[in-house]
């Protein structure tokens, strides 16, 4: 086993994959987090709340997935790469002769890795879990699950609207001598059906009752009366339902043929695409400058990971007019920047970002002190000018 895999890769490989693991696991966390009370939310009146959340998650988790395997290996070969620099060991590694091919070996063979498991995830794991969200969102709006509301009370049910009902109908799960209160008018009915929909809202049928007008006092009798309350801050995703495109698997989608479901498997396909080309921006951005332990460089480096993920937004949705063009654009493109970014390294030096960014400061600074120190003596301040 030592033979085979050499004690310099077995340490690089733990650090890569220690962090690559724990930032994959805080990514997924902090989205999860972030959704949840959402979530908690939308089914505050589902008769099967921890059920429906239980779904929704595992639905939403290789979309975290697939953004946690991309920033977890930036920062796990990143943050490897910094600390062999800041303890000299990788003066060490390069002063044996050990090019940075070799001893990138496992961090590379992890890049592979992590793009057949973005692969596999975008083209199969995600439309199912999002074929599961819609499903889950289908059965909420006909009223599946239910709801658990206690008879006899009153019951916010959001954006200044308050029901009343009088008890539920054991054979038929109606709700039985309704009140609803809301800004616009008062309703009474003999029975109605209450649902939650996939946005948050709640869709109240109503069924042979009397409604006063709030403007005129005028009264009106209705035999089926529908009622929607939306919250205000409630998304409904644009205003559309998931477009087809994200339910279909890759297959699916690339034996269908037309431009807008190649569009959208080119821009799963570029997704593990740019798994591959992640270790070259975290080797070259990785690198603080020489007895420094500026860490710019890392942070330019997320940003360009979110750049090149929104490049492939319009291939992803399906909106790009020619994506076998567009694609091949995306793909150049990064390869002309992981070019230049080996250029500047070259032409200036380790942490060739880092220091860029110091000059900018310094000469700010500079500039700053200069404009000071010629300002004239009777010249107002800033805060005087202010006052005047």
């Amino acid at each position: 086993m030592a033979a085979r895999f050499p004690i310099l890769d077995r340490y690089i490989f733990v650090q890569v994959i220690g962090t690559f693991s724990a930032v994959m696991g805080v990514v997924i966390s902090l989205m999860t987090l972030e959704h949840l009370p959402r979530l908690m939310e939308i089914t505050r009146l589902s008769g099967h709340r921890g059920y429906i959340v239980a779904q929704t998650v595992a639905g939403l988790l290789p979309e975290y997935a697939g953004i946690g395997i991309l920033t977890g290996l930036f920062l796990g070969v990143a943050l490897t790469v910094r600390r062999l620099v800041l303890r000299g060991e990788l003066d060490v590694i390069e002063a044996c002769g050990i090019s940075p091919l070799r001893w990138m070996r496992f961090p590379l063979i992890l890049a592979g890795l992590a793009s057949v498991l973005v692969f596999i995830n975008q083209s199969w794991l995600m439309p199912a879990g999002e074929a599961q969200l819609d499903d889950i969102g289908r059965r909420m709006e006909v009223g599946e699950f239910g709801h658990r509301l206690p008879a006899g009370e009153f019951i916010d049910l959001g954006a200044g609207s308050v029901l009343l009902f009088r008890r539920v109908d054991a054979s038929t799960g109606e709700l039985l001598g309704l009140f609803l209160k809301t800004k616009e008018a008062t309703f009474t009915a003999e029975s109605g059906r209450l649902a939650m929909n996939r946005w948050g809202g709640t869709e109240l049928e109503l069924r042979n009752g009397l409604v006063l007008q709030e403007i005129d006092s005028e009264v009106l009798q209705f035999s089926r009366f529908q009622y929607r309350v939306d919250e205000p801050t409630s998304s409904r995703q644009g205003g559309h339902l998931i477009p087809r495109a994200k339910l279909l698997d890759s297959a699916a989608l690339w034996d269908d043929g037309s431009v807008s479901s190649r569009s959208t498997v080119y821009g799963r396909s570029l997704w593990a695409a740019l798994a591959l080309i992640i270790p070259i921006f975290a080797l070259l951005l990785g690198k603080p400058p020489r007895r420094q332990t500026g860490g710019a460089g890392i942070l330019f480096g997320m940003a360009l990971l979110v750049l090149a993920l929104k490049m492939i937004s319009p291939l992803i949705d399906g909106e790009a007019s020619q994506p076998e063009a567009l694609g091949a654009i995306i793909l150049l493109s990064w390869g002309g920047l992981a070019l230049g970014l080996i250029g500047a390294e070259k032409k200036f030096g380790q942490g060739f970002f880092d220091l860029a960014v110091q000059r900018v400061i310094t000469k700010n600074r500079y500039l700053m002190k200069f404009s000071r120190q010629h300002l004239p003596a009777n010249a107002p301040s800033h805060m005087e000018k202010t006052a005047q």
